[in-house]
């Protein structure tokens, strides 16, 4: 009986543990499938986080592109409706330049008229420039030198008024031939060429009128240009002076050719004309005319991408003048330069330049002036550069030969830098 007892206790203490522990797998079950169910929810909802980033980056991306499309459309539609800018951008480009020279006359007694042996401040230049509006822009140059203070230039320049055609007003460098239209600081050398000066005198010919320029369609070079200038007639070299004189009239036409990648061809025709007397304006009395006929060709080779270290430049330039003096005389001269400049480095530049010019006299016939100048250029940097130079002048109406070294700096301050127009 006892061991009967025992055995049923037993028997039902293994029952209930068996159904405990089932109790406790269903549980452990139940939770398995919690875990799980959570488990895929968290999928979910990341998987929604990320599909709704990337529609809020296309989004966005989408939006982008419109307004881009939107702005490219408006460009070409663009109208100005005022003119207001910031106090910066009002504020003009100004620069200032200067050049020195220190100059030796070996012949005795070491000076002239005109010159002497000693340092010279030439000028100090001060440039100012700006954009007016989107039409046109200005430029003025005050000068100051031994003789004072004078303009260099001064005017307002409309871009394409027309297509290919621009129009200049007020006091500029005239475009007879190339060297003209540059500044005397910007030169390869340390001065004008000689019948540059004496024809139209020692800082070329600038007057005050209106200028045409006119990017041709293709003739037969890669470009042509046409440029008509009136002006007064008041260079004291070719003309009487006078301010309310006949007009100048100025002609030049300029071809373009690239030869290859590395090498251009340029050459032009220039004819001008103009009063030679103190009448006035007047188309009924008789006046006394000037006519100065030019031409130049440049030939240029600078290998592209190193521009900066190798090139070689030969440029050339003739000149015939036609002037009625007083007393019914007539002056026929003729001049011309040429000369080659080879720069052998980013710093060094060597050239040389050969000059003449017949006398601006009415008996000048087997009467020619010679110059020989060689040169040494130090380019430091596009602001500063010093010159050295070397001037060998002989001729008909001078007693000895005019040898004079030249020492050179210049400077710039300002974004003008040695620009040539």
């Amino acid at each position: 009986m006892k061991m009967m007892i025992a055995v049923l206790f037993i028997t039902g203490g293994i029952s209930m543990a068996a159904a405990q522990d089932a109790s406790l797998q269903a549980k452990l079950d139940s939770l398995q499938i919690s875990i799980q169910e959570l488990q895929k929810e968290v999928h979910q909802l990341k998987a929604k986080e990320e599909q709704a980033e990337i529609e809020k980056i296309r989004e966005a991306a989408r939006r982008k592109a419109e307004s881009a499309g939107s702005q490219q459309e408006g460009e070409e539609h663009k109208v100005f409706k005022e003119g207001s800018r910031s106090l910066q951008a009002l504020n003009p480009e100004i620069s200032v330049t200067g050049d020195m020279l220190t100059r030796y006359l070996v012949e005795n007694p070491h000076f002239t008229d005109e010159m002497r042996s000693g340092f010279l401040m030439r000028v100090v230049g001060i440039h100012i420039q700006s954009n007016l509006d989107p039409f046109s822009m200005a430029k003025s140059t005050i000068e100051f030198g031994p003789d004072g203070v004078g303009v260099g230039e001064a005017y307002v320049t409309w871009v394409n008024v027309l297509r290919g055609l621009s129009l200049t007003a007020g006091r500029f460098r005239q475009q007879f031939g190339v060297l003209n239209r540059w500044h005397e600081h910007a030169l390869d050398q340390a001065a004008f060429p000689l019948p540059i000066e004496l024809y139209m005198g020692e800082e070329g010919l600038a007057q005050t009128g209106v200028s045409v320029g006119w990017l041709m369609p293709k003739l037969t070079a890669s470009a042509n240009e046409l440029t008509l200038q009136i002006t007064n007639s008041s260079n004291d070299r070719l003309f009487g002076g006078e301010r309310y004189s006949l007009p100048a009239s100025l002609v030049h036409f300029k071809n373009y050719y690239d030869l290859n990648r590395d090498t251009y061809l340029e050459w032009g025709v220039t004819g001008l004309a103009g009063t030679n007397d103190h009448h006035g304006f007047s188309l009924t009395r008789d006046h006394r005319w000037t006519y100065m006929g030019g031409l130049d060709l440049t030939l240029s080779w600078s290998p592209v991408n190193r521009v900066l270290y190798r090139g070689i430049t030969w440029r050339s330039e003739l000149f015939y003048l036609n002037q009625q003096v007083i007393g019914g005389g007539r002056i026929n001269a003729i001049g011309g330069y040429s000369y080659l400049d080879w720069r052998v480095s980013e710093r060094w530049i060597v050239g040389i330049r050969g000059d003449f010019a017949q006398p601006p006299t009415t008996e000048n016939n087997d009467q020619f002036l010679w110059q020989a100048v060689p040169y040494l250029t130090f380019w430091q940097s596009e602001f500063v550069y010093l010159r050295f130079q070397f001037n060998h002048l002989q001729g008909y109406h001078l007693p000895d030969n005019d040898n004079r070294f030249t020492l050179q700096l210049d400077w710039a301050i300002g974004p003008h830098k040695h620009e040539r127009y």
